[in-house]
C-alpha cells in the first residue's frame, strides 16, 4: 500500500501547537520518529527550550536526590547541545531556532551542587574544553594543613564566553535575560536584529554610548526592558540618556524590580514612550513617590505595578498636589485594565475615583497594606468594576473596624460577581464563617481562592463546593475543619474541579485531624480528582517551635 508523506508545512503547523502546548516529550518523539519529522519538531523543541522542565534542575526541593542529578544531567545537556551547535558540533543547528537566551538558568546550571564532578567533567569534554574558565580560590589555612588552592569554574566568565559565541548564530533571538558583562552586551546587540527584549540583572550595560548605539541602529524591534538592581552614581541620569536614545513611541515594557534610583528624569524620558509603553512596573522609594507625577505623559499604559519600598510616604496627606496630578495621569489611562500597588500608602485612595470612573474597565487589581476602617469610600466604589473584574486581592489591616465596616466590605465583596480569583488577607483575621459564606454564596465563578478568617468551619465548604472550575482554595485562617467535613466537601466538588489543589495553613490545634484522618481525605481527594491537600497545623508566634515538655 502506498504511503502519502505530508507537507512540510502540515508537520510545522503540528509541532507548532505542540509547542505551545509545552508538549517537550512528545516533540522529541516526533524528532525521533523520522527524518522529515525531526526539523520542524526540533525547531519548535528549541523554539521553547527556555519553558522546559528541566531548567533548575526541575525546581523541586521534594524530588529523591537521585532524580535530582538526573535531572541536572539533562539541564546540562540541553545547554550543552546549543552550545556545541553554535560551532557545528551538532547534526541540527538548535541555536538558530531559539527565541529566548536566558543565562540566569545557565548560571544557576554552573552553580549547581549536583553539577560539580562527573556532570561538569562531560559538560566540559570534547570541543567544550576551551570553555573551562578556573578561578582559584584560597582555603583557609589550619593548624594541620598548609594553605591550599581549589578551583572552581569562573562563572561569569564562561558565560560571557558561551554568550559571545552563541549571539553569532542565533538570527531570531528575542530576548536575552541574565547578568551580563558590560562590554559584551554593545557587541552582541549588533548581531541581533530581532532583539526586542532585554532582562538585566545589573544596569550597568545600559551606562555604555556603544549600546545606546548599538540598539538603535541594529535592533528596531527593540521594546521591553527590565532591570533587578543597578548602584552606580547618577543612575537616574543613565538610565534617562538609554530610554532617550531609544526611537520615540517604540517601548512597550518597562519594569525595576528594585529601587535602582528612577526618579525624576527617568518619568520624564519614559513620557517620550506614553502611546507605546503598555506595561510599567516600578519599584520606588521615599524620595522618588512625590515625583510620580511626572508620568502624566504615559496614558496609553494598560498594565500598571507600583512598588514602594519604604512604605512611608502619604502623598494625599503630604503631596496633595502631586496626589491631584497622579489621579488625573490615572485617569486619562483609558485603557489601564490592571492595577497593583505594593506598601504603597496612598494606594486606596488613588484607586477609588478609577473604579468610579465610566471610561476605566479594570479587570485585576490588588492592594496591601492599606487601613480598612479608613477605606470606606474605596470599598463603596469596588462594585463598580464589577462587570469586568477577574483577580482581587486585598492585604491589609482591621485594626478599628466595626460592624458596619465590615458589613460594607462584604456587601461590596459579595456584588463582584465575574470575579475568577480572590484573595483576602486581613491583619488580624476579622471575618467570621457568616461573612465568608455570605461573600462566596454570589461568587458562583471563582476558581481562585484565598482567604482569611476567624475560626473557619466545615460551613464554608457548602458555597465552595458548588464552583465548578475551582483550581485552588485555601484557608489561611485558623480553622477547626472536621474529617467528616473534609469528606463530604470532596465527595461534592463537581467533577470539571480536576487536580484541584486544597491548602489549610493555619488548623486550629484543639481540633487537629489525625495523620490517618488526613491521609483518608488526601486519598479520596486524589482518587475522585486527582487533587491534592496541604494541612498544617497553626504554631503560636509567641511559643518557640523548640519548645517541649522538658529541657
Amino acid at each position: 500500500m502506498a504511503t502519502t508523506q505530508v507537507p512540510d508545512d502540515i508537520l510545522h503547523l503540528i509541532c507548532e501547537e505542540l509547542a505551545a502546548q509545552e508538549q517537550f516529550d512528545t516533540l522529541f518523539n516526533c524528532a525521533c520518529a523520522s527524518s522529515s519529522f525531526a526539523v520542524p519538531a526540533l525547531t519548535h523543541l528549541y523554539r521553547i527550550h527556555h519553558l522546559a522542565p528541566v531548567r533548575g534542575g526541575g525546581d523541586d526541593d521534594s524530588i529523591l536526590m537521585a532524580t535530582k542529578h538526573l535531572m541536572v544531567q539533562k539541564w546540562s545537556v540541553m545547554w550543552r547541545s546549543l552550545i556545541l551547535s553554535s560551532r557545528g558540533k551538532t547534526l541540527f543547528p538548535y541555536c538558530r531556532y531559539i527565541k529566548a537566551l536566558d543565562l540566569r538558568d545557565l548560571e544557576q546550571l554552573l552553580d549547581d551542587d549536583q553539577f560539580r564532578g562527573k556532570i561538569s567533567k562531560f559538560f566540559f569534554s570534547g570541543p567544550m574544553a576551551s570553555f573551562h574558565i578556573l578561578s582559584q580560590q584560597p582555603l583557609h589555612q589550619t593548624r594541620s594543613y598548609a594553605a591550599r588552592r581549589v578551583e572552581r569554574v569562573m562563572v561569569l566568565g564562561v558565560i560571557a564566553a558561551f554568550g559571545e559565541v552563541m549571539t553569532q548564530h542565533t538570527p531570531l533571538l528575542e530576548s536575552i535575560s541574565g547578568r551580563l558583562a558590560p562590554d559584551a552586551l554593545p557587541q552582541w546587540a549588533t548581531r541581533l536584529p530581532r532583539l526586542q527584549a532585554l532582562e538585566l540583572y545589573d544596569g550597568s550595560p545600559l551606562e555604555h554610548d556603544e549600546l545606546h548605539i548599538a540598539i538603535s541602529e541594529h535592533c528596531p524591534n527593540f521594546n521591553s526592558l527590565s532591570i533587578y538592581t543597578w548602584s552606580a552614581e547618577d543612575r537616574d541620569h543613565k538610565l534617562a540618556q538609554f530610554l532617550g536614545s531609544l526611537r520615540p513611541q517604540t517601548l512597550r515594557m518597562f519594569e525595576t524590580i528594585r529601587d535602582i534610583g528612577a526618579g525624576a528624569e527617568t518619568f520624564l524620558a519614559l513620557s517620550m514612550h506614553g502611546q507605546s509603553l503598555k506595561d510599567l512596573r516600578l519599584c520606588v522609594s521615599a524620595d522618588t513617590v512625590p515625583q510620580l507625577s511626572l508620568l502624566g505623559g504615559c496614558t496609553g499604559l494598560e498594565q500598571l505595578r507600583i512598588e514602594d519600598i519604604n512604605g512611608i510616604t502619604n502623598l494625599e496627606a503630604n503631596h496633595n498636589d502631586v496626589y491631584q496630578e497622579t489621579i488625573q495621569w490615572l485617569q486619562n489611562c483609558k485603557s489601564l485594565h490592571t492595577l497593583s500597588f505594593t506598601r504603597f500608602q496612598s494606594a486606596a485612595a488613588l484607586m477609588t475615583p478609577l473604579l468610579l470612573s465610566e471610561d476605566i474597565r479594570l479587570q485585576r487589581l490588588e492592594i496591601d497594606a492599606y487601613v480598612l476602617k479608613d477605606s470606606e469610600v474605596f470599598h463603596r466604589a469596588l462594585p463598580q468594576q464589577s462587570s469586568t473584574l477577574r483577580f482581587l486581592s486585598l492585604s491589609g489591616d482591621t485594626e478599628g473596624m466595626f460592624r458596619d465596616d465590615v458589613d460594607l466590605l462584604v456587601e461590596s465583596l459579595s456584588r463582584l460577581t465575574k470575579l475568577r480569583t480572590l484573595r483576602i488577607v486581613l491583619v488580624p483575621e476579622f471575618l467570621h464563617d457568616k461573612h465568608l459564606i455570605s461573600v462566596l454564596d454570589n461568587l458562583t465563578n471563582l476558581e481562585d481562592i484565598y482567604l482569611t478568617g476567624l475560626e473557619i468551619k466545615d460551613g464554608v465548604f457548602k458555597p465552595i463546593s458548588r464552583l465548578k472550575n475551582l483550581r485552588s482554595v485555601a484557608f489561611s485562617g485558623i480553622s477547626k475543619f472536621t474529617k467528616a467535613g473534609l469528606m463530604e466537601f470532596v465527595s461534592q466538588l463537581a467533577p470539571s474541579c480536576q487536580g484541584v489543589r486544597i491548602m489549610v495553613d493555619m488548623a486550629d490545634p484543639d481540633t487537629l485531624l489525625s495523620e490517618n484522618q488526613i491521609d483518608e481525605v488526601r486519598e479520596r481527594l486524589a482518587e475522585r480528582l486527582g487533587g491534592t491537600l496541604e494541612y498544617t497545623p497553626w504554631r503560636d508566634p509567641d511559643v518557640s517551635e523548640f519548645e517541649g515538655d522538658s529541657d
